[in-house]
């Protein structure tokens, strides 16, 4: 059995078979500049909605049955209806009150405030108070 050598040409090309796989890197490196590119662009061809919001207004007239309710550092509460004076109410109180005044107008308005010192949870708590004593309209001071 003999086996057929070819001679060795030294290092010579020609004589290997061409290669038919496709070469992947330069494909991944385009595809790879086409998706930046993409991302790029993309927030720039976003449609934008036009948003129209709402004036903020801090007058009175647009809520005549008003009432506040507000406390200080030292916890002492108030009430104040529409345009009277505060009037001072004990905390123990103040479930009962503001009841009585839901029951006779349940429409009004609450305003919760407190001095931008005071403990969140006293503010929280104050709101837990007005909202158990049946009003649904509950802001708070700016």
């Amino acid at each position: 059995m003999a086996m057929s050598a070819k001679p060795s040409s030294g290092g010579d090309e020609g004589d290997m078979p061409p290669v038919a796989e496709i070469n992947v890197t330069p494909l991944v490196d385009v595809m790879l500049v086409l998706l930046i590119i993409f991302m790029v662009t993309m927030p720039l061809m976003m449609s934008q909605l036009p948003i129209t919001l709402p004036k903020a207004s801090l007058s009175t007239e647009d809520h005549p049955d008003k009432l506040t309710v507000s406390f200080d550092l030292q916890y002492n509460y108030f009430l104040q209806v529409n345009d009277q004076p505060k009037e001072q109410v004990a905390y123990t109180d103040l479930p009962a009150r503001l009841r009585a005044i839901s029951q006779a107008e349940p429409d009004k308005t609450v305003t919760v405030c407190a001095d931008k010192d005071s403990i969140y949870d006293r503010v929280v708590d104050l709101m837990a108070i007005v909202g158990s004593a049946g009003f649904y309209k509950v802001g708070i001071c700016p």
